[in-house]
């Protein structure tokens, strides 16, 4: 099991950027995913939504919003907030900079209030000196590992992991029990 490393996710987009992977995040996507980060990190961004994009998941990002203020505000905290209760998954791009962030810790106390545990993890990643300097609070949530080259999902307190495909299915499918529930 290791960390996603940034020169590993900017790899990712050197990929696409070859035409290797291109695949669209916006057709086609079975999951909608709020992906909480750092603006500071638009390029790690931008790899990981052509990561996720092969997952076939649309990825929602408030720059990418233009219903969103261009000024942060109470307008902000609320769309982001209808966002987090709406989509399907939370994924955090836990960098350094998202950890320093005011709005990343907000937001993933925010998705741990609405959101069910299955549904939220954390993607940490080590900066070019390999270190990750998440918070402690972090360890109650699944987190993304490479092992062998494979996305995994490790849940807290358990070594043994699952495919990133498999938990995403896994969440899909509690997303389509709890539209039926309500019907």
């Amino acid at each position: 099991m290791s960390f996603i490393t940034e020169t590993k996710l900017r790899s990712y987009q050197e990929l696409s950027e070859s035409k290797l992977y291109k695949f669209s995040s916006k057709t086609g996507a079975f999951l909608t995913v709020f992906l909480s980060h750092s603006h500071k990190d638009r390029d790690l961004v931008l790899s990981l939504i052509e990561v996720l994009a092969r997952f076939k998941i649309k990825v929602y990002v408030d720059w990418q919003d233009s219903t969103m203020p261009r000024v942060t505000n109470r307008i902000t905290a609320e769309g982001i907030k209808k966002r987090i209760s709406a989509l399907d998954v939370f994924l955090v791009l836990a960098t350094n900079n998202a950890m320093n962030s005011k709005w990343v810790p907000w937001e993933i106390g925010i998705a741990d209030n609405l959101k069910e545990l299955e549904t939220i993890a954390i993607i940490p990643v080590v900066d070019s000196s390999g270190v990750f300097t998440g918070n402690e609070y972090l360890q109650l949530y699944p987190r993304v590992d490479i092992q062998n080259n494979f996305w995994k999902i490790t849940n807290p307190g358990q070594y043994q992991s699952t495919f990133f495909d498999i938990w995403l299915r896994n969440a899909q499918i509690m997303r389509l029990e709890k539209s039926t529930i309500w019907k």
